[in-house]
């Protein structure tokens, strides 16, 4: 009765409360005795039409004996779905921890040290310091957390390897089936005898999922379905087929993964973790010591997390490594660098110079439609972070033609599209913003909501965001502050953005551009803060919107767009520093700006004043004065004394201003003994990095702030700090 009803009458949207619905029959037939009907309810429910999954789920869990294990995984998993306020911000958080197997050993021989997360890996165990290590990145995942252990093949000396996983799940791409609960635990038979056991966690999304499954069944003649509608599904059968470097290449997508493998014909183990090409997806990993010694070859283990925050008092603090952008791990050959392509890693390399290379604004705009087509592919709501810069108003004037097709084709009432925008009152970005908006037809097609914030409201604030980004660069933390808001604000309708960060390093979008001397330079300077994109702009998009359970996504830096546009001639990128005065012509994102003049496919255009505005960092748009502002409220709060004491108290990057030391004591607090792992521009901003001299910026921000009004805002005031 029950299936005919779930088959029948339920509608697809309802599907998750069906599977809880099972869930709990599952429980309750297992409490009263009854557990040969609930096995066979089990694998009645999961062959079901509507796949709710029940059996894999319960195979992740590791229930089968144990009804204690039962009712505490339908507790971790289900009881966060009770509050219906949660329900619409149903991207990922993942733990992982594997023995090391490969290079270490105890005083008696044994690969298996005294580690917290491995020491519970038997069936039946419950893995308390899993689970709630696990729960630490719940704000990454808030739709379920699922945990799950074992151990795996043997080395030579016939020594198994325990591992764990714990993942917690932001469901974006078949948000209602638990076949596509992580950590993924499946088989492949792929030669004779020999069956490839994986174990899974990924954190991201793969765009080119489908057409990565299609060209397996095609051209390997794999022959093993999918259990889910997951994109991320796909990462362990092409791992089980063609291994971890050839799958890391093959993806397309922001990602950042974990595998174990046995295989089963001689009990090898592998251990693979991989970060995407341009560091959209965090990742990090360290080494647990047997018993906290300090003992070179002591047994030991390797654990990952996508966040640093779940790392401290499992690892040594001094061996924690970010995995760089565009690399892969192993055991055997540490960090290897998996995507090199030639306009990044070679510096002689310029096709602009060869006289059939032609880059046609056509096929730059054709190829930004696309990769924003592609960032569409969700089973949730679409909605924008509208900045008012030039970059999203780009975004969005080719978005909403895209967008109207895709409602029309759904058909039923138009919804529409919700933007969001942060900033004070009069600030440059949010009145730039209001004219976009207007422009592309005003509140018939669009849900403009802005986040107003004022200066006293936010200093409480910065000790929650630095535990959450995880860093102590002062450029950085500012840029944060009005982020935070705007995420915050969003999250409470939405769990999916696109955004359009990560233009200014392709278009050559700083106002400090302006004092380049040729454009070998400009090139060389955007493959520079191209390469530091996942520790700067990008590690704050993620780590601001994870906060709040919110997915970001960024077509400018889809990897082959951004190969189209390194390959057009920098001389198209050099900046006039008279029209960065003037605000015309001429100015930082010329090119960009002139290929979206044009009206778009609907007929709306980009207003004046917003396409040829400055280009003003996401701490400066928001209001002008908002830095200084911030720092001189800071500067209260850090003594003399301590600055003097700086250099003896924080000897690796030590901090120079006040405003630096107040974040690195917040920092120190946290995630003590991890200082090596931010990595900071080179005096103190991204600018001073560069191959000249430019006195647009210092350390505590651009000097000129008065660039960046444009005529759309109104008579100002001045802004009193208390």
């Amino acid at each position: 009765i029950f299936l005919f009803v779930a088959e029948n009458i339920f509608p697809e949207s309802k599907r998750d409360e069906v599977f809880n619905t099972a869930f709990l029959v599952f429980v309750l037939l297992a409490l009263s005795g009854h557990q040969e009907t609930a096995n066979a309810f089990s694998t009645a429910t999961s062959n079901s039409k509507n796949t709710f999954g029940l059996s894999n789920s319960l195979n992740n869990f590791q229930v089968g004996n144990s009804i204690d294990k039962t009712l505490t995984s339908f507790q971790s998993t289900i009881s966060r779905k009770q509050d219906k306020n949660e329900l619409h911000r149903l991207m990922c958080g993942l733990v992982a921890a594997i023995d090391d197997i490969w290079t270490s050993s105890s005083s008696d021989g044994s690969s298996k040290g005294d580690i917290a997360l491995l020491n519970c890996y038997e069936d039946n165990a419950e893995n308390k310091q899993l689970l709630e290590t696990t729960n630490i990145l719940y704000h990454r995942g808030p739709d379920g957390m699922t945990v799950a252990s074992g151990a795996l093949g043997h080395n030579d000396s016939g020594e198994e390897a325990r591992w764990a996983m714990g993942h917690t799940r932001l469901s974006i791409v078949d948000p209602n089936n638990r076949n596509a609960d992580m950590p993924f635990q499946m088989d492949f038979k792929v030669g004779e005898n020999e069956i490839k056991k994986i174990k899974l966690a990924v954190n991201g999304e793969i765009y080119n999922h489908e057409k990565v499954y299609s060209d397996m069944v095609k051209d390997d003649d794999w022959s093993h379905d999918r259990i889910s509608a997951s994109d991320c599904e796909v990462v362990a059968h092409h791992f089980a087929k063609h291994g971890g470097p050839a799958t890391a290449k093959k993806l397309d997508g922001m990602f950042a993964f974990v595998v174990f493998e046995e295989n089963t014909k001689d009990g090898s183990v592998k251990a693979f973790a991989a970060r995407d090409p341009v560091g959209i997806k965090p990742l990090y990993y360290g080494r647990a010591i047997e018993g906290h010694t300090e003992e070179k070859n002591a047994a030991g283990g390797f654990i990952f997390s996508s966040e640093l925050k779940a790392l401290v008092g499992h690892v040594e603090p001094s061996s924690v490594v970010a995995i760089p952008p565009g690399h892969y791990w192993t055991p055997e050959e540490g960090l290897v660098c998996y995507h090199n392509p030639e306009w990044l890693r070679n510096e002689d390399h310029t096709p602009w110079e060869a006289e059939d290379h032609q880059v046609t604004d056509d096929e730059i705009r054709e190829a930004f439609t696309a990769a924003i087509e592609k960032r569409m592919m969700a089973d949730v709501d679409l909605v924008f972070f509208l900045s008012g810069g030039v970059d999203s108003a780009v975004v969005s004037n080719v978005l909403m033609p895209l967008y109207k097709k895709a409602q029309e084709k759904l058909g039923g009432e138009f919804r529409r599209l919700p933007t969001f925008t942060v900033g004070m009152k009069n600030s440059p970005d949010v009145m730039a913003a209001k004219a976009v908006v207007e422009q592309l037809g005003g509140d018939k097609y669009i849900d403009h909501k802005i986040r107003y914030f004022t200066p006293d409201e936010v200093f409480d604030t910065i000790p929650k965001i630095i535990y959450h980004m995880e860093t102590y660069e002062a450029e950085l933390i500012r840029s944060c502050i009005p982020n935070w808001f705007l995420a915050e604000h969003a999250a409470k309708d939405v769990k999916m953005v696109l955004t359009g960060e990560g233009s200014d390093e392709i278009f050559a979008g700083y106002l400090y551009f302006q004092d380049a001397e040729n454009p070998a330079q400009v090139q060389n300077e955007l493959r520079r803060i191209y390469n530091m994109l996942g520790n700067a702009n990008l590690h704050r998009t993620d780590r601001m919107t994870m906060a709040h359970s919110l997915e970001a996504r960024v077509p400018f830096l889809d990897t082959e767009f951004t190969k189209l546009i390194m390959s057009v001639d920098p001389a198209k990128k050099i900046v006039d520093k008279e029209a960065v005065k003037n605000n015309s012509r001429g100015r930082e994102k010329t090119m960009l700006r002139e290929l979206y003049e044009q009206p778009n496919a609907d007929g709306e255009t980009i207003p004046e004043p917003v396409l040829w505005r400055a280009k003003a960092m996401q701490c400066e748009g928001v209001g002008e004065d908002w830095v200084s502002i911030l720092q001189a409220k800071l500067a209260t709060l850090v003594s003399d004394e301590e600055m003097e004491a700086a250099a003896e108290n924080f000897p690796i990057n030590t901090p120079q201003t006040k405003e630096e030391l107040y974040y690195r004591r917040i920092y120190e607090e946290n995630f003590h003994g991890m200082e090596h792992v931010v990595k900071l521009w080179p005096g103190g901003g991204r600018a001073m990095g560069a191959e000249w001299k430019s006195d647009m910026y210092t350390r505590e921000g651009l000097q000129n702030v008065d660039l960046l009004s444009h005529s759309l805002q109104e008579e100002k005031t001045p802004v009193a700090v208390e």
